[in-house]
C-alpha cells in the first residue's frame, strides 16, 4: 500500500495542491450559484478576464482569471489564485480559511460556518489521500475495466463538500471509502418479521433469492444458528448489514432488540465486496452476475446522511415492476438497447421507539434497511465494457480528458464520439420523458455507459426509484397503491428542468468545460451536437409535437439550481423529517435556446 495511506500523513506539497484544486471549484460553483461576485479587472491577452474578489476583511483580498463558458459558468485557472493580505501577496491557499474570510459576505451563523469547516476538513483530506496515491493515466483507464475506474473518481462535480462523509474515520476512509480500492464483507442479521417486512417482485420467492445472494452452504449454517438458539426460522427476515453501521449505529441503537433476540446477529458472509462511488452500494466482485446490494451507511455525506428510508424500500420493487411494464415491448428503446437496472427486492426495519416519534429527523427511521438491484453484467456482450457516466469529466494529472482517450482508442474525432454518445444516452431519456412521461434522474453516478473498443453503444439506468418524477400524463396512469410513495407529481414548470436542470446543468456544463478546456473542442460545437440531437428525435417523432410545446427544452432560460448554497444559505444544518431539497430560482441561459437563435441573447433576472 501507498506510504501516505499507510501512515496517514499527508505531505504540504500534497495538501497545498488540495487546497488549491478545491478553491478553483469553490470560485466556480459559487459564482454559478450567484453567491460569490467578484469583480472583473481587465481581460488578458489571452483572452481570460482578471477578478478581484473582495471579503469581509478590508485588509484581505482574492484574484485569479478565468473564461467564461455559456450557462453563466466560468472556467477557472487555479494556477492564476492568489491571495493578497496587508498588500502582500501569497499563492498559498486554505479553503477553510477563506470561507471564515467570508462569512459576513456570505451571512454565515456560526453553528452553520463551524459544521460546513468540518466538512470542508474532511472532504480536504480525502482529497488529499488521492493525490497521494496517485492517479492512473485517462489512456490506462481507457483500457482498463468498470470497477477500476470506478475507484479513480474524485466525486460529485457540483457539491464542493463532496467528500465530507462525517461519521468516517480516517481508518473507515482507507477502508470503505471507493478510491481507497478496498474490498469487503457484509455482515447478516436475523429479524423478526414483526419489525422487518421484505418486498420483492413477484416471481421471486423469498427463500431462493436468499439461497442465491448469500449461498446455499452458508444460509443453511444461518438457519440451523436460529434453530440452535430456539428460533424458529419462519418467524425471521435476513438483512445484510455493512460492518461499519453494524459497528457504530446497529450495536447501540438495537441494543434491547438484539438482547431480547429480535435482532440476531448470524455472521459473516462469503462474497467479497467493492464499495462503488454512492459507498453504501457494493458491487459483487466473487460472483459480478449476482445483485448489487444497497445498505445503510448513516454518515453525512453530500448534503444528507445516507441511511435507507423504509417507505422506499417497501415500494422499490413495485415502482420497478411498474416502470419496466410502462416501456415493455416498447420497439424504440429497444433499438437502443436501454437497460433498466431494477431493485428486484428490499427490506427494512423499523426501530420501536424512533419509528414512534411524530415528524422525527429521516435519518432516525433509516438505520436498517437492504436493496437489491439487478446487475448491469449480464447485460454486456462480448468485448463490451461499461463506464460510470460520472468518468466522462475525468482529467488526468497531464491534462488529457478522459473521453479524448476514448475517442483515440476507437479511432475517431471527439465530435464523432460525442454525436455517438448522445444519440446512446440523450436520445433514449427523451424518448422516456416525451413517449412516458417520466422523468428520472440521469446524472452522472446514475447512468452507466457501454462501450465496445472505446465507442458508445448504449447505458444503462440505475437508482431510477430514488428520483423518478412524473408528469400530468403519467400520474394518471399510476397505481393506487404506490400513489403514496416516493414518486413524485410534478407542475408544468418543473417537468422540463429534470433534463435542463439534471442533464444540461449538472452534467453538459461540465463535460463541455472539460472539452474546451483540454481538448480544444468548442463547447459551442458541443451544444450545436446536442441541440441537433433533440431536433433529430423530435423530427423522427412529430406525433409527440403537443408535448414539446408543453414542456419545451427551449425555453431561453430557466431555473438555477442552489446546491451547495442549501447548507450556505437556505437550510444550514437544521434536522428535517426528510431531505433536504436545494431551492430553484433566478435565471440561468438556456445553451439550446442560444445555439437555436445565435442572434439572440437570452438575459438573466
Amino acid at each position: 500500500m501507498n506510504t501516505h495511506l499507510k501512515n496517514n500523513t499527508i505531505s504540504q506539497e500534497i495538501w497545498l495542491q488540495a487546497n488549491r484544486d478545491l478553491m478553483a471549484k469553490t470560485i466556480a460553483e459559487l459564482m454559478h450559484e450567484e453567491r460569490l461576485k467578484p469583480i472583473a479587472v481587465f481581460e488578458d491577452e489571452a483572452g481570460f478576464t482578471v477578478f478581484k474578489l473582495e471579503t469581509g476583511f478590508e485588509n484581505i483580498e482574492y484574484g485569479f482569471r478565468g473564461q467564461e463558458r455559456m450557462m453563466d459558468y466560468w472556467y477557472i485557472d487555479k494556477d492564476s489564485i492568489v491571495k493578497t493580505e496587508n498588500g502582500v501577496q501569497t499563492s498559498t491557499l486554505n479553503i477553510p480559511q477563506f470561507f471564515l474570510e467570508m462569512q459576513t459576505v456570505f451571512d454565515l451563523d456560526a453553528n452553520t460556518l463551524a459544521r460546513y469547516t468540518e466538512e470542508l476538513h474532511h472532504t480536504l483530506y480525502c482529497d488529499a489521500l488521492i493525490l497521494s496515491r496517485g492517479v492512473k493515466s485517462s489512456k490506462e483507464l481507457a483500457s482498463s475495466n468498470y470497477q477500476t475506474v470506478e475507484h479513480q473518481m474524485t466525486g460529485h462535480p457540483w457539491v464542493i463538500v463532496n467528500k465530507s462523509r462525517l461519521g468516517f474515520s480516517p481508518t473507515d476512509l482507507q477502508t470503505f471509502a471507493p478510491e481507497a480500492g478496498e474490498t469487503l464483507k457484509v455482515l447478516w442479521l436475523a429479524a423478526h418479521k414483526d419489525r422487518s417486512a421484505f418486498q420483492s417482485l413477484e416471481h421471486i420467492a423469498q427463500e431462493k433469492f436468499y439461497r442465491s445472494e448469500i449461498g446455499d452452504e452458508l444460509y443453511q449454517e444461518f438457519q440451523q444458528k436460529l434453530i440452535g438458539i430456539g428460533k424458529s426460522v419462519q418467524d425471521y427476515n435476513l438483512i445484510p448489514v455493512h460492518p461499519w453501521q453494524w459497528e457504530h449505529k446497529l450495536k447501540i441503537h438495537f441494543t434491547g432488540d438484539i438482547a431480547s433476540g429480535i435482532l440476531i446477529l448470524l455472521g459473516e458472509g462469503n462474497d467479497i465486496y467493492s464499495p462503488q462511488q454512492s459507498i453504501r452500494t457494493l458491487f459483487n466482485t466473487d460472483h459480478p452476475e449476482k445483485r448489487y446490494l444497497k445498505t445503510a451507511v448513516s454518515i453525512l455525506s453530500t448534503g444528507n446522511i445516507r441511511g435507507l428510508s423504509p417507505k422506499q424500500m417497501k415500494i422499490a420493487p413495485a415502482i420497478t415492476d411498474w416502470v419496466k411494464g410502462l416501456i415493455k415491448d416498447d420497439a424504440y428503446l429497444e433499438t437502443k438497447e436501454t437497460i433498466f437496472l431494477g431493485e428486484e427486492a428490499a427490506i427494512a426495519y423499523l426501530h420501536p421507539q424512533y419509528s414512534a416519534i411524530a415528524g422525527v429527523p429521516y435519518q432516525y427511521n433509516e438505520f436498517l434497511g437492504a436493496l437489491w438491484r439487478e446487475s448491469a453484467c449480464k447485460y454486456l456482450k462480448e468485448d463490451e465494457e461499461m463506464f460510470t457516466m460520472a468518468s466522462l469529466l475525468f482529467v488526468d494529472q497531464n491534462g488529457v480528458p478522459l473521453v479524448q482517450a476514448f475517442a483515440e482508442q476507437a479511432g475517431i474525432s471527439i465530435q464523432q464520439w460525442i454525436t455517438d454518445y448522445l444519440d446512446a444516452y440523450l436520445t433514449p431519456l427523451l424518448h422516456i420523458y416525451y413517449t412516458h412521461s417520466l422523468c428520472v434522474t440521469p446524472h452522472g453516478e446514475n447512468i452507466m455507459v457501454v462501450l465496445k473498443n472505446g465507442m458508445p453503444q448504449r447505458i444503462v439506468i440505475k437508482d431510477f426509484v430514488d428520483d423518478i418524477v412524473l408528469t400530468t400524463e403519467a400520474r394518471e396512469k399510476l397505481p393506487d397503491h404506490l400513489a403514496d410513495g416516493l414518486i413524485q407529481s410534478s407542475n408544468k414548470e418543473n417537468v422540463p428542468l429534470s433534463i435542463l436542470l439534471g442533464v444540461f446543468d449538472a452534467f453538459f456544463r461540465y463535460l463541455s468545460n472539460v472539452l474546451h478546456t483540454y481538448s480544444n473542442f468548442p463547447e459551442e460545437t458541443f451544444w450545436t451536437l446536442v441541440h441537433e440531437c433533440i431536433e433529430n428525435y423530435k423530427n423522427q417523432n412529430p406525433h409527440l409535437n403537443e408535448r414539446y410545446e408543453k414542456y419545451d427544452l427551449y425555453i431561453p432560460t430557466f431555473k438555477r439550481f442552489y446546491i451547495n448554497s442549501l447548507r450556505l444559505k437556505n437550510n444550514g444544518y437544521s434536522e428535517n423529517k426528510a431531505f433536504a431539497i436545494p431551492k430553484k430560482d433566478g435565471a440561468l441561459p438556456n445553451p439550446l435556446y442560444q445555439i437555436a437563435n445565435k442572434n439572440s441573447v437570452a438575459t438573466t433576472v
